[in-house]
């Protein structure tokens, strides 16, 4: 019934009050050449002619029985409209809802839901903002019920499943056990899992985060969770009271702890070597840093999963009183916002290396431009030690990405971090 949908689009969609429970008055709608090209001349014609001898419309025809300019119908006969798109999606073997059904079958489950019990904060924000909009949605014209509801079905499950994770997992892994499929997550919810994140969960996931970064903050896990350090750390491995002393300065080259050993390994409290932490961005200047017995280095990566901050936050605490922590990264956007999210959650007393208008000036050859998004970003941003870096570019409008400091014949790895 081409023309009912029509009309209950206009009322639900259309409309601040014409599609709640008890609306009432009379409403016009003008039948265009579109409506005869979308739906065929007869049939449409044949439906008018059926509702009005049913006493659901009123008609004003141009030429009678053959062309109509508008037809006129009352909401109090909204019920009845229902009914008849019910009936017909009823001989298709499926289900037609009212939005007035819609509204309350979605707030049922989510009252569900957080009766059931939420733990995490972000997830119970968004809950209860889909809550506050389906609340408000006669506020004003058009409003529409949130796009989420369309695969409740599925959003439902995954948003238990996140808040229900303790420890990190497989992607595919958490699909198969919350959503009965291993690849539904990744192609049917992972996006707006993401986009709701970056909304809701502001303590830990930045807006700028790519994908994978945002997942391992949700402790989804695409790989597994390793740190590559280089450094002479010393560790206990094998639990409290029974494990042995690990000291990985033997591994002058660098090695990696796993996701298991960043959960259990104790960080010993007496780290004799240790003055300085330097965390850095990009792995090739990672694995070029030369080896130092008084530094240790850790690769970023990027953002720092869940299970590598806490492991990091433990360091900090035992090193917090006796050594210097800095981190080196890109000279754009995207570097200034790791810096910021390693010193709000990891390091505060962190300081950039490299990373000021110095170094900047001293490979400028290298630099590209921003984009003028992140160009404007960057204007807005505030990282109180990297306020010359940050009003450097965006004078230029250029960034420099790390990996450039290799390149230059004015740098070579074993004066990298010569001066520190």
């Amino acid at each position: 019934m081409y023309l009912l949908k029509k009309i209950i689009d206009k009322c639900e969609n259309h409309s601040a009050k014409d599609w709640l429970d008890g609306a009432c008055g009379s409403r016009t709608m003008k039948i265009q050449q579109e409506d005869y090209d979308k739906c065929g001349k007869s049939t449409l014609i044949q439906e008018i002619c059926t509702l009005c001898d049913d006493g659901l419309l009123e008609v004003k025809w141009l030429v009678y029985g053959n062309d109509v300019s508008h037809v006129r119908y009352r909401l109090e006969s909204l019920p009845r409209f229902y009914d008849l798109l019910r009936a017909e999606a009823k001989e298709r073997g499926e289900t037609f809802l009212s939005k007035q059904e819609r509204v309350r079958t979605c707030q049922t489950l989510i009252h569900r839901e957080l009766a059931a019990g939420v733990k995490k904060i972000w997830v119970r924000r968004y809950y209860e903002d889909l809550l506050d909009k389906l609340a408000h949605l006669d506020d004003k014209s058009g409003s529409r019920i949130p796009a989420d509801f369309d695969k409740m079905d599925l959003y439902l499950p995954a948003f238990r499943g996140l808040d229900e994770l303790e420890e990190p997992m497989f992607k595919r892994v958490f699909s198969k056990k919350y959503l009965g499929n291993s690849k539904k997550f990744e192609k049917e919810v992972q996006n707006h899992v993401i986009s709701t994140a970056k909304m809701y969960y502001y303590e830990e996931v930045g807006p700028d985060m790519d994908d994978s970064a945002v997942l391992e903050q949700l402790l989804i896990c695409e790989y597994a969770q390793e740190m590559a350090l280089k450094g002479p750390l010393r560790l206990k491995i094998g639990g409290a009271g029974e494990g042995y002393a690990v000291d990985l300065s033997a591994f002058v080259y660098g090695t990696v702890l796993n996701s298991e050993t960043l959960k259990y390994a104790e960080i010993d409290v007496y780290q004799p070597q240790i003055c300085r932490v330097i965390t850095i961005e990009n792995k090739a200047n990672f694995v070029s840093a030369p080896y130092r017995e008084d530094t240790l280095y850790i690769f970023s990566h990027g953002y720092f999963s869940p299970r590598e901050r806490e492991f990091l936050q433990r360091l900090y605490q035992v090193l917090e009183q006796k050594a210097a922590f800095f981190h080196s990264g890109d000279l754009d956007y995207g570097g200034v916002q790791i810096f910021a999210y390693i010193q709000r959650h990891i390091f505060p007393k962190l300081q950039p290396w490299m990373m000021d208008v110095e170094t900047y000036l001293r490979y400028e050859k290298y630099a590209e431009p921003l984009e003028g998004g992140t160009l404007e970003k960057l204007r807005k941003t505030q990282v109180e030690p990297l306020q010359g870096l940050i009003q450097k570019m965006c004078e230029t409008g250029m960034g420099i990405e790390q990996e450039c400091f290799l390149a230059s014949d004015t740098m070579v790895p074993e004066t990298f971090f010569v001066g520190i």
